[in-house]
């Protein structure tokens, strides 16, 4: 009886199994639209959390610094530390954001405006370069010579373009306005989240245990415990590898740069350093940027830079990557292209950053749960 009814259950649970997954498929439009729908109105508390996940590390860093046991402020009452650490951690974000702003902003004007004015000069070389080297190709050079570029009518259209669009923007200035005013609004409900997330995660972290205790059985409760314990370390460790990649990527390149004589070695090498955040391909947007800046002073140093960037791309990837993120990580670089992959695909920059912590908690389980299984058919090696 017990055997009939075990089958019995498990024969209406993939009945039922199979008619919500047909469902869910033959109404995927409304199901996603839901989704988006639930994402919108739980943003706030993703960013938020997502905030109090980047800023946990740094924080409790200089909690631990300056409160700890054996510390110069060890004597503070305990409920100003967290407070100030937290402070402190969000003065020195402010201050990092500012000063790369401040750097970066002004040059890139600079920039564009230097590869404005010469532009026409570059496109006058290029074409006797073509013309003195390629004589031997006539149709490429007859195809250069009939090239002719109205640059007043280039100059024109992008100031007809600016007016277009600012009639425009005024035309919507009401949507414009309410979606500046609905942004701050969820920033400011993130940031809020994200404080109180700080400040009382002990009290959190308490109160998830009791609700999954009294809720769940105990090996489910223990199972949910250690994958929770397995996210933040990894997540953790993540964030921390990926921080110190971006910075030692960016002190080779400033080192470099400096060393040979690049132009704009500290405003590239901040540049690659932000863009080295993202996974595998940042370093290589950061490349783009800095080949395009130096393409304004001097088209054979741009050259050079790109030769320098890959030789220290190769350095970066077989040394640095491997032993800070990977290790980091704990995910084989096969399955990290894979990551980044995918989450390129679904979710852009932010699915590129999250995927790989992601995957690697998924790498973990799912190499935990076939090493047990193999261990109980006493497999003892494939």
């Amino acid at each position: 009886m017990d055997i009939k009814s075990k089958h019995m259950k498990n024969a209406v649970f993939l009945i039922s199994f199979a008619i919500i997954l047909m469902w869910l498929l033959e109404n995927i439009s409304v199901v996603w639209m839901g989704i988006s729908r639930m994402f919108a109105i739980f943003s706030p508390f993703i960013i938020g959390f997502a905030m109090a996940v980047v800023l946990n590390n740094p924080m409790k860093f200089i909690e631990t610094r300056l409160f700890g046991n054996k510390r110069i402020f060890r004597k503070t009452k305990e409920k100003f530390k967290r407070p100030v650490s937290y402070l402190l951690t969000l003065l020195i974000f402010i201050a990092i954001i500012f000063i790369v702003s401040f750097i970066i902003v002004p040059e890139l004007v600079n920039t564009a405006q230097d590869l404005a004015e010469k532009f026409p000069s570059y496109w006058a070389n290029l074409q006797v370069f073509i013309k003195e080297n390629l004589e031997s190709n006539k149709q490429i050079v007859e195809w250069v010579n009939n090239i002719n570029i109205d640059w007043e009518a280039i100059e024109e259209n992008i100031i007809s373009f600016f007016k277009s669009s600012a009639l425009d923007w005024v035309s919507s200035t009401f949507t414009f306005a309410s979606s500046i005013i609905n942004g701050i609004v969820k920033f400011a409900l993130a940031f809020i989240f994200s404080i109180y997330i700080l400040l009382q995660k002990e009290t959190l972290i308490r109160q998830a245990k009791k609700f999954i205790i009294a809720f769940f059985p105990e090996k489910v409760a223990n199972k949910i415990f250690y994958i929770g314990n397995l996210s933040n370390n990894i997540f953790s460790s993540f964030l921390t590898g990926q921080l110190l990649e971006a910075l030692i990527i960016g002190g080779l390149f400033f080192i470099s740069m400096n060393i040979f004589g690049f132009p704009y070695a500290l405003m590239i090498s901040i540049i690659i350093a932000i863009t080295a955040l993202i996974p595998m391909i940042g370093a290589f947007i950061g490349c783009a940027v800095g080949v395009f800046l130096i393409l304004v002073v001097d088209t054979k140093m741009a050259f050079w830079f790109i030769i320098m960037f890959l030789i220290i791309q190769q350095i970066e990837g077989n040394l640095i990557y491997p032993h800070v993120v990977g290790k980091a990580s704990g995910l084989p670089s096969i399955w990290i292209l894979v990551a980044v992959t995918v989450g390129g695909s679904l979710f852009g920059v932010l699915g590129i950053l999250l995927f790989i912590p992601i995957g690697s908690i998924i790498y973990t389980l799912l190499s935990e749960s076939i090493n047990y299984r193999l261990k109980l058919k006493k497999v003892k090696k494939i």
